[in-house]
């Protein structure tokens, strides 16, 4: 949580609410992050991407980040556990200290991915919000200037890729192969954030259905 926020949740209520495991999914540039960088210092929930576990994947065996690279590796990874990269992200939940009381996860690809944190923190602990936008919407995102200006680390460096629209379309492609399209199908809720072709929406009016769905998730009463 940043400094000199403060959770809308009492002492009280972390010791009566369990931790709650909100998956974020849907294809590049959909939103996914978006809202829960919006929202989780509010309701100290930390946001962790499988994206940034490939980059240091990636990166940590000398390699340069292009998508030979990061398909190389992510396949390599797949044969150890077919839910390596979430794995990854269980570990670093289950670090977390006693007053966070939810995480949200974005990246995961497969129907056994949440399988797999549903056995490990229950099935009334793990929801799926999906988030749709077309496929032009999603592309043209990438050169938003406010975009540009706030996206550092390893989605900088995925971004630089993605304008080449091989390479997006690339990246769409073996994402649905992985099985994303399951886990949007299957969501628990779905967003759209579409802002360019009906129905229209704006990031306050998503911000808003974003927080009335997560408060809903939590338990919390207005």
């Amino acid at each position: 949580m940043a400094s000199g926020e403060e959770s809308v949740l009492s002492s009280h209520d972390l010791r009566v609410v369990k931790m709650k495991i909100i998956v974020l999914s849907g294809l590049p540039l959909s939103g996914k992050t978006t809202y829960a960088k919006k929202l989780g210092p509010k309701y100290n929930m930390p946001l962790y991407e499988t994206g940034t576990e490939v980059l240091e994947e990636v990166t940590g065996r000398g390699l340069e980040f292009t998508p030979e690279n990061i398909k190389k590796v992510t396949d390599e990874c797949k044969k150890i556990s077919d839910s390596y990269f979430t794995e990854r992200l269980i570990k670093k939940v289950d670090d977390l200290s006693k007053d966070v009381f939810g995480a949200f996860l974005s990246g995961l690809r497969a129907v056994s991915e949440i399988e797999l944190l549903k056995k490990h923190y229950g099935n009334d602990c793990v929801f799926v919000i999906a988030f749709h936008t077309s496929m032009k919407t999603r592309f043209n995102r990438l050169n938003n200037p406010d975009r540009i200006a706030e996206t550092t680390g390893a989605k900088a460096k995925e971004d630089v890729l993605l304008r080449d629209f091989d390479n997006f379309m690339a990246r769409n492609k073996k994402e649905l192969g992985y099985g994303v399209g399951d886990v949007i199908a299957l969501a628990d809720y779905m967003i759209s954030t579409e802002n360019d072709l009906w129905p229209y929406v704006t990031i306050q009016k998503n911000t808003e259905a974003f927080e009335i769905i997560l408060r809903e998730i939590l338990g919390l009463k207005d």
